[in-house]
């Protein structure tokens, strides 16, 4: 039997499938939580400015925080109470990529909501 053939037959892992990256297999969960802390501070510094410049914008910017911030501490709770294992890093990467769209759609959203005046 080929490599190939064992691994579709499931004995091996197919290294090419992003599921078994080591990040999802073996990581202890620490660089997701590192990753995400410095994304966090990264993406509140547009969203405090916008918040301390105060208008239309400064209340969607102020939730978007705290909803990323929100975030960051369920994925500290995650990697404390979960089970280590590939359950727990899904958890923790699902929950990385929610906080990304969520400062992505929230940042977007104040853009449109200071340049609508300028539109009109």
């Amino acid at each position: 039997m080929s490599k190939a053939q064992r691994r579709r037959a499931g004995r091996l892992p197919d290294p090419t499938l992003v599921r078994n990256q080591p990040a999802l297999r073996t990581s202890s969960g620490s660089i997701w939580i590192i990753v995400a802390s410095v994304f966090t501070a990264v993406s509140l510094v547009p969203l405090v400015g916008i918040v301390a410049e105060g208008g239309a914008a400064a209340t969607v910017a102020m939730w978007t925080a705290v909803i990323v911030v929100c975030l960051l501490a369920a994925m500290v709770l995650m990697r404390l109470t979960v089970r280590p294992g590939p359950p727990r890093l899904r958890a923790l990467a699902v929950c990385f990529i929610a906080m990304a769209a969520v400062a992505l759609i929230g940042v977007a959203t104040c853009v449109m909501i200071v340049w609508a005046p300028l539109r009109a």
